[in-house]
């Protein structure tokens, strides 16, 4: 049963299986300037697989690393704070966020410090910018949109304007496509005051580039573009870059997590429950278990059972949202989806209803 499942997650049946993204790039040279030195970069790159591969602590060493060559450089808090992140959002856990937010400081300070001596050097400004971006991340996963707001553009400023000087920095395109996309498709309602645009097309080209030349945002721009890419209901695309994603990491929580989300806008319910359900087999199995994500793999076979008309099942997976014990936080930030889930158990029991009419009626 699990090669089966792994079999629909890495299936090609959207997009040619064999298309992989290629994490590794060489080291660039903009303008003349090298990303980081090769030992860094090395470490970086490191970094940046493990987390990719699920191996959080692996990845923090390899970021602590960097701090060990060059404390005063932002980069290895950059990416510790990368690394301390993505354990975060694996667990759907804010247990870490005070080191969190040291680690951005931290980088945002060192940046700092060294362009008050090298105000031209590009890629401090790139690690200083993305620290702040990566606030505004956070930020926005728990809905703190003002704060997230202000962490992010404050970032994609930085990025902007290093934009203007080092456009062969393609990383740049991360940030300021991540921003200009969620800030255009959260305003949208606002398109008619002034300077507020739509620029949702323009971020989803910019996070594209970063995709396919950055150096250390090629794997987090597939990640990006595959919520933004769902949130468009351009399912077929985002379907596309998940296999893509889980031709090399074929059992990546985030990845499964895009390509069960793209089966479902696709309406291949039957491949979306077995992907939901396989999640599910792993998130329960964990040793640090909050139980959030397990809710919404039942939140999300209920809407699968819902489609398939199997209503009986649909509601059965609304009621054992309920089995778990959560702490406050978490069930504060599972509210709405609670509340989502009393809606499709009234829908489903009203279908069921109208089904045993319609079968009685002479």
């Amino acid at each position: 049963m699990r090669t089966r499942l792994l079999t629909i997650l890495q299936s090609g049946r959207i997009a040619d299986a064999t298309a992989v993204c290629v994490l590794f790039c060489r080291l660039a040279v903009c303008f003349g300037q090298q990303a980081l030195p090769e030992d860094m970069h090395a470490c970086a790159l490191a970094s940046i697989e493990y987390v990719y591969t699920e191996k959080f602590k692996q990845a923090e060493e390899e970021a602590k690393k960097i701090v060990d060559i060059n404390p005063e450089h932002p980069a290895g808090y950059f990416f510790l704070a990368v690394a301390i992140d993505s354990w975060m959002m694996y667990y759907q856990s804010s247990k870490r966020e005070e080191e969190f937010y040291r680690c951005c400081d931290r980088a945002i300070d060192n940046g700092e410090r060294l362009l008050s001596k090298d105000p031209n050097n590009a890629w401090v400004k790139f690690f200083m910018g993305g620290a702040d971006g990566y606030k505004g991340t956070y930020e926005s996963r728990y809905e703190r949109w003002i704060t997230s707001f202000r962490h992010g553009w404050k970032g994609v400023s930085t990025l902007m304007d290093l934009s203007k000087t080092n456009p062969d920095i393609h990383d740049i395109n991360f940030g300021v496509g991540t921003y200009h996309y969620w800030r255009s498709a959260l305003t949208k309602m606002l398109w008619w005051m002034p300077g507020v645009g739509n620029k949702c097309e323009e971020g989803i080209k910019e996070i594209y580039d970063a995709k396919n030349f950055g150096i250390y945002t090629k794997i987090a721009s597939a990640v990006s573009l595959i919520a933004i890419l769902t949130n468009e209901k351009r399912y077929e695309e985002a379907a596309k870059i998940c296999d893509e994603m889980l031709a090399k990491y074929p059992t990546t929580l985030v990845f499964c997590w895009g390509k069960a989300r793209a089966l479902f806008g696709m309406e291949r319910y039957e491949d979306a429950e077995q992907a939901y359900q396989y999640i599910l087999s792993r998130v329960e199995s964990e040793a640090i278990d909050n139980h959030y994500n397990a809710a919404l793999c039942h939140l999300w076979l209920a809407k699968t059972y819902l489609k398939m008309k199997r209503y009986t099942q649909s509601t059965a997976e609304c009621n054992r949202m309920n089995y778990y014990n959560f702490d406050n936080e978490i069930k504060k930030r599972l509210d709405k989806y609670f509340s989502e889930a009393n809606s499709i158990k009234d829908q489903a029991k009203a279908a069921s209803l109208k089904k045993q009419e319609a079968e009685f009626t002479p």
